[in-house]
This record gives C-alpha cells, sequence and structure tokens, in this order.
C-alpha cells in the first residue's frame, strides 16, 4: 500500500509533505500549461455517471484554463498490470500475516481471513511473474510520459458509498499503487447529497512535485 496526506487543498499537501520529508522541492509551483493525457482505463471495467461525470468536467475546466488536453490509450502490458495486481498484494498479504493466519486464524478479520483463504494457491513463482509485468508497466509508463506531463484520471467508479462501512472500490486506483507513481486527488464536483468526486493527477515514479504542481493547477481549473 502507499501512504499518502489528507488536507484541505493542494498547496497544504505540498507544505506539510515538505516539512514532513525535508523536501522543499515538493512545495512545487503550479505548472503554466500542462499537457495531459485522460486515462479512463477501460480495462478496470465501467465508471458510474458520477464518475464519468468529474473527468469530463475535470479536462474540460483544464483544457479552458490552458492545458492541451487529450485521450491516452494504456498499451497492454499496463492491462496486464492492473490484472495482476492482487497476485502481488495477495502474496505480500500471505507474508505479512504469516503468523496470524498459521497462529490465530480464529481471531482474525473475517473479511481479511476470507481474503487469505483465497489467495493461498499463489505461489512465488507467480509473484515473481507478476513483478516482471509490472517493471514492464513502469517502463511503458514512463514512455507515456515523455509525451505529456500528467495523466488525468479517475479516482474512483463515481460518488462515495454511503455510510462508514466501506471506503469504495479501489479498482481505479490499484493500478497506480502496484506501479508506485505518485497521485494527488482533486475533488472535481459535489454530487446530490454533498458527496465530492474527484479526479487525480499522476506523474512518473519519483515525480511527486510534479504531480503536486499539476494537482494545483487543476484545482485552479475548477474552481
Amino acid at each position: 500500500d502507499t501512504v499518502g496526506l489528507f488536507a484541505a487543498g493542494v498547496e497544504d499537501v505540498a507544505i506539510a509533505l515538505a516539512a514532513i520529508t525535508g523536501r522543499s522541492e515538493l512545495n512545487a509551483p503550479e505548472m503554466k500549461s500542462p499537457r495531459i493525457g485522460v486515462v479512463t482505463q477501460d480495462f478496470a471495467g465501467p465508471t458510474e455517471m458520477g464518475g464519468a461525470k468529474g473527468l469530463q468536467h475535470a479536462a474540460r475546466a483544464a483544457a479552458k484554463a490552458g492545458a492541451s488536453v487529450r485521450e491516452l490509450k494504456m498499451p497492454e502490458i499496463v492491462a496486464e498490470a492492473w490484472r495482476i495486481h492482487n497476485v502481488v498484494q495477495q502474496f505480500e498479504a500471505h507474508q505479512a500475516f504469516a503468523w496470524e493466519y498459521g497462529e490465530n486464524y480464529d481471531a482474525m478479520p473475517p473479511l481479511l481471513r476470507r481474503r487469505l483463504d483465497d489467495s493461498r494457491h499463489y505461489t512465488a513463482a507467480d509473484y515473481e511473474a507478476a513483478r516482471v509485468v509490472a517493471a514492464k508497466a513502469r517502463a511503458a509508463l514512463s514512455d507515456i510520459l515523455r509525451d505529456v506531463d500528467v495523466l488525468l484520471a479517475l479516482s474512483a467508479p463515481g460518488v462515495p458509498p454511503k455510510g462508514l462501512d466501506s471506503t469504495g472500490d479501489p479498482r481505479f486506483n490499484q493500478l497506480w499503487t502496484l506501479l508506485g507513481t505518485p497521485c494527488v486527488n482533486v475533488p472535481a464536483y459535489v454530487a446530490e447529497g454533498n458527496l465530492p468526486v474527484g479526479v487525480q493527477a499522476i506523474t512518473d515514479y519519483g515525480a511527486d512535485a510534479k504531480a503536486i504542481a499539476a494537482a494545483r493547477f487543476i484545482e485552479r481549473a475548477l474552481r
């Protein structure tokens, strides 16, 4: 998984992240005219109306603010990386929870226990093969990000779920978690029920300052 920050705005995220890491360059200024590639991740399944609306709204606002915006199709290796994410996640989960799963099985939360039960068949060879796919996908994404400054993508399929039982469907985020790319979520609009729908700015592995700068541009464009 990945560690992130929540804040009232992108500037607050930048200030906090720069302070926590000691990297002042993370508090980067806004980009002037970013080249934005819109990514829908068709391989991740259909979006809900709220998610699609948010992405379209953000893309139009960015273009109106001076960005060059175009839709990008991901190569097949990136789609394959999305599909093998579960192999990496669950194999590592078995490593992390090996003692609990072997010695304290009945005390484990039912959802976690069921996920571990369902993934017992993954072998070390499966895991290594999945890591190779992930490495190739990261290289392919780096090639794509030579032609654009930032990717604009869904943060979630649609509006947040009601209640506090779930944080929602993560399928539009699992690829970026696997590849380790920096992502900055920006609220695109507020849906019925005062529920925010976000989009995210994504840059290449290690380009955190660039992601923050692009997110600042998108945030301003959406005001």
